[in-house]
């Protein structure tokens, strides 16, 4: 039982490490950090703000004048997950150590700058358990696209008449 145990602790490592990706160029860094978006500054910040919250972050600074906006998002593993993590971990070290899965966190720090009367550049950076996510990682994209698309949704919403 403990060889059976021990064997699928190191293949998964093992399988995890397949997928590879190319670098990204800087060039294709800023692409995927910065875009426009046809809003004042004070819109987008707006539509960032929202998008945050649609997204289930906790805003955490939140400074329209300096065009900045942090917010996290805490992810509790599965009950499963944890039963797992503690049953294996304590079969590994007969009971001596039996730990469970802490939360992960996700971050996110925004910086909205004035690009004319009518356009803003907004640049977004994505954290994973306190530490930057490299465009190249899928979750890094995901988490991106994700707030560009909500910001978008935010950005085509009509304000109602006055």
């Amino acid at each position: 039982m403990k060889q059976v145990a021990l064997r699928a602790l190191l293949i998964v490592p093992l399988l995890s490490a397949c997928e590879t990706t190319q670098p990204m160029t800087a060039t294709q860094m800023d692409a995927f950090q910065v875009r426009e978006i046809e809003a004042p500054a004070d819109r987008a910040f707006a539509a960032a703000s929202s998008a945050l919250f649609d997204a289930g972050y906790q805003i955490h600074v939140s400074d329209a004048d300096a065009g900045l906006l942090t917010a996290e998002r805490r992810e509790d593993p599965s009950v499963a997950v944890n039963a797992t993590l503690v049953i294996l971990t304590g079969i590994l070290t007969r009971g001596a150590g039996a730990t469970d899965k802490p939360p992960d966190y996700y971050a996110i720090c925004l910086e909205v700058l004035p690009r004319g009367s009518d356009r803003s550049d907004v640049r977004i950076r994505p954290f994973f358990n306190g530490q930057v996510q490299a465009a190249e990682n899928p979750n890094a994209r995901k988490t991106v696209q994700e707030i560009w698309t909500l910001m978008q949704r935010q950005v085509l919403m009509k304000e109602p008449a006055k």
